[in-house]
């Protein structure tokens, strides 16, 4: 455990991972409260403006995607892209409403991937839960295993309604993560900054990256 902060001057050796990302965001009408500064929308407007710029820099060769899950249906706002401009210029067009298609969004996004032009880029989905998953637990875990078959890895983002998700999410992680090549970071309401606490996260810092020894502040409220 005391190993993390040796580890900071180390080499990046996750620019080594060649990566197809799609990020899932939660457009719901629960993104209006403001229990995440300023707005949960806008705090994982810059979460997402995080990840795609970390995705894209630890590999040039990296594409990432975008498609809100709320509104009149699941909506891919950015197809796959190594341009991070795009993908931060279209999300902020994204508009409030209706309730989110976990699940729907989900499919959408493995669809997506599976016709990536580079198929030696692995497969990721991060999505984020930000209002009550209306799927039952069951309907999920089959989700999961589906990807997991297809080699497809999740990491799932949950945050505003989390205590109610919790269960639901931790089973769908169990279903899709393989060797730990998923995961599941909880956020809770409070004075933390979405962005930051996913900065320190295994998302951001790989499996065994610095930052994994402090993903505990965000990713270990899921586990009580």
């Amino acid at each position: 455990a005391g190993r993390g902060g040796a580890r900071l001057g180390a080499p990046d050796l996750r620019s080594m991972v060649l990566e197809a990302s799609f990020l899932c965001i939660d457009n719901s009408d629960y993104m209006r409260n403001g229990d995440h500064a300023p707005s949960r929308m806008e705090a994982q407007l810059d979460a997402v403006n995080l990840l795609s710029g970390a995705k894209t820099q630890s590999n040039p060769e990296n594409v990432v995607g975008l498609l809100s899950t709320a509104g009149r249906g699941v909506e891919v706002q950015v197809a796959l892209t190594g341009d991070v401009g795009q993908v931060l210029s279209l999300s902020h067009g994204i508009k409030i409403g209706g309730n989110a298609n976990l699940s729907a969004g989900i499919q959408v996004a493995q669809l997506s991937l599976k016709h990536r032009q580079n198929k030696n880029q692995r497969q990721r989905i991060i999505v984020f839960v930000g209002s009550p998953v209306q799927e039952e637990e069951a309907a999920l875990v089959k989700l999961g295993k589906k990807l997991k078959k297809n080699s497809v890895a999740m990491d799932i983002i949950n945050f505003g309604e989390e205590a109610e998700n919790a269960a639901k999410l931790e089973a769908l992680l169990n279903a899709v993560n393989s060797d730990d090549n998923s995961h599941l970071v909880t956020v809770p309401p409070g004075p933390h900054v979405l962005s930051d606490i996913l900065l320190s996260s295994p998302i951001v810092q790989g499996e065994d990256g610095a930052g994994a020894a402090m993903a505990g502040m965000g990713g270990g409220g899921g586990e009580g």
